[in-house]
């Protein structure tokens, strides 16, 4: 048993909550049973969508025009409601081939959500969903899921912990895992507990234009942030998962 099975430590895999999202959970899932950890999927609501339903006289209108639906706050509830238990069905066919456990929660953000340090929040992409700003403070490193195939980068600043999470993940993930540090003490640190043999690039701190194009360059399958509050990184990550999901085949 790995140390995040024995310590109860999970994955938290974030989702938007639309249709689109489901064809996601499987590959969720699949990732927290390599990493031996429960999953927690998470449906974010859509505040904005909330607040439109909130406006009087909102309405649905079909494209053809033909048929006007009620769009109010009870009304998009209900829908909610409706698509999160279509996620719980799914989740429990697929979940009869994998050996992880998992709950389904509909949340109005990650700060709603009690976190530890030992867990993961993973935030997956669905047709160019994602948070256009890092979420509210948490307390463990945030991983941004695209495309599949990409090599895991990890954006290092500081600290052991972020990288041996990295390493474990690309290790249970069988991904190459690449080093893109901050400057030149962070990249010395990631050289001396991950080896030789791992590349390890540096980027100079603050100058954000360059960490997304280095970023852009990796064309990365996935981002470990170490934090979220790294605004820099952040943006830089999506902006380089974007477009290396736009450049993979269909």
């Amino acid at each position: 048993m790995s140390p995040a099975a024995a310590t109860g430590a999970r994955l938290v895999v974030a989702l938007p909550a639309e249709e689109t999202a489901l064809g996601l959970l499987e590959a969720a899932l699949s990732m927290a049973e390599r990493l031996e950890r429960e999953m927690v999927a998470l449906l974010l609501q859509d505040r904005r969508l909330l607040a439109s339903a909130a406006l009087p006289f909102t309405r649905i209108v079909s494209r053809t025009g033909a048929a006007e639906h009620e769009f109010d706050v009870p009304a998009t509830e209900r829908m909610l409601r409706v698509l999160a238990e279509r996620a719980r069905e799914r989740l429990q066919r697929i979940a009869a081939t994998h050996r992880v456990r998992w709950r389904l929660e509909m949340a109005r953000g990650l700060e709603t959500l009690a976190v530890g340090p030992g867990d993961i929040v993973a935030l997956v992409s669905a047709q160019a969903f994602w948070l256009e700003e890092p979420p509210a403070r948490l307390p463990c490193p945030v991983l941004l899921l695209g495309r599949r195939g990409g090599p895991l980068v990890v954006v290092h600043r500081n600290g052991r912990e972020p990288l041996e999470l990295a390493r474990e993940v690309a290790r249970r993930t069988q991904l190459p895992l690449v080093v893109l540090a901050v400057d030149a003490a962070a990249a010395a640190q990631a050289r001396a507990l991950l080896g030789e043999t791992t590349r390890v690039e540096t980027c100079t701190r603050g100058d954000a234009a360059e960490l997304s194009q280095r970023l852009r360059s990796l064309a990365p399958g996935l981002v470990l942030i170490e934090s979220c509050e790294d605004g820099a990184a952040w943006r830089a990550a999506l902006d380089a998962l974007e477009a290396a999901t736009s450049r993979s085949p269909a």
